[in-house]
């Protein structure tokens, strides 16, 4: 991987490092440069404390490259939560374009990420662009917010989990 360069791809890795006993499975093809080929992806396998049942959470990124776009909508569309990585060492405009894929709001928790680049956007106005969502500060790379944005995700995913699956 390139000096620098940290995405969402150090949100998955931490967090394989962190659960290193709960790993079910993990792909992960990259270019040359350390960007991801199509997903990436991350199985953990949870016991929570709730009579020992045992959770299956699986984690896919998606590329930033346009080619891929097309398989964000579906992907989003298909989960009980999102994780929106904003690159706090890339301009506002250009993380906006990236979150206006994501349709459905209800389930979004975003991860600022890189909060250690010289000239990082303003936490403050990562919170107020994404006043209606949980913002959580991170450096990934170090580990730092990865937890918290994973239990973040982890209680919007249960939650729109018990709505999907409430007898009727």
């Amino acid at each position: 991987m390139r000096e620098g360069f940290f995405s969402s791809f150090s949100f998955l890795e931490k967090l394989k490092e962190i659960y290193s006993s709960c790993v079910y499975d993990r792909l992960h093809q990259q270019t040359r440069e350390g960007r991801t080929v199509y997903l990436d992806v991350l199985s953990l396998k949870l016991k929570t404390r709730l009579e020992g049942v045992e959770l299956m959470v699986s984690l896919f990124t998606t590329p930033g490259q346009k080619r891929y776009s097309i398989l964000r909508p579906w992907l989003f569309g298909h989960t009980f939560a999102v994780v929106f990585v904003f690159d706090s060492s890339r301009g506002v405009e250009e993380n906006l374009e990236s979150f206006r894929e994501i349709k459905d709001s209800d389930k979004v928790v975003v991860q600022a990420n890189k909060r250690d680049a010289e000239g990082a956007v303003p936490l403050e106005e990562i919170k107020r662009i994404f006043e209606n969502y949980t913002v959580i500060p991170a450096v990934a790379k170090d580990g730092v917010g990865v937890i918290e944005t994973f239990k973040e995700a982890l209680r919007i995913a249960l939650h729109g989990a018990g709505k999907a699956f409430r007898p009727s």
